[in-house]
C-alpha cells in the first residue's frame, strides 16, 4: 500500500509539540511507502515565506531543504497527465453537483486517484468528495 501526506501531517514533523500518535503511526508504516506531493512542497514553502523571523525561516526552509526534500527523494508526487486528466474529469463532475473544491485539495485527492493513494489526513471532510481511502492518525 503507499501513502500521499497531507501538508497537515508534515507540519507535525516540525511542530513544538507534535501529536504523538501522528508520529507513531508514520514510524509504523514502511518508509518506501509513504510519499509526498509537489502540491505539499509549495504549501509548505508558502508558510515559510509568511514567517516574520528570518531565523525561524532560516531554520524552516533548511528543513525543507536538507531534510524533508532528501527524505523523500524519489518519492515525490510530479503533476503529471494521469493526475490531470482525473483531476478534470472529478472537478467537473464535483462542480456539476455544486460541491466544488480548492485547487490544490482537489489536485492532492486526484493524485491519490490516478496513482492508488491512500490520504493521510487530518482534514477528511475536505476529502469526502472524492471516493479515495483516507487515514486520519491523529483520532
Amino acid at each position: 500500500m503507499k501513502y500521499l501526506l497531507d501538508t497537515n501531517i508534515i507540519s507535525e514533523f516540525i511542530s513544538k509539540q507534535p501529536n504523538q500518535k501522528v508520529l507513531d503511526f508514520i514510524k509504523s508504516l514502511d518508509e518506501e511507502d509513504i510519499y509526498l506531493s509537489v502540491i505539499t512542497i509549495g504549501e509548505i514553502k508558502f508558510g515559510i515565506e509568511k514567517v516574520k523571523s528570518e531565523t525561524k525561516k532560516e531554520t524552516l526552509s533548511n528543513w525543507l531543504n536538507s531534510d524533508l526534500l532528501e527524505r523523500f527523494k524519489g518519492r515525490i508526487v510530479n503533476i503529471d497527465t494521469p493526475i490531470m486528466l482525473k483531476w478534470g474529469e472529478v472537478n467537473q463532475y464535483l462542480q456539476s453537483i455544486g460541491k466544488p473544491m480548492p485547487i490544490m485539495d482537489s489536485l492532492i485527492a486526484s493524485s491519490c486517484l490516478a496513482k492508488n493513494f491512500v490520504l493521510i489526513t487530518r482534514n477528511e471532510k475536505d476529502f469526502y468528495s472524492f471516493d479515495i481511502e483516507m487515514v486520519n492518525p491523529f483520532l
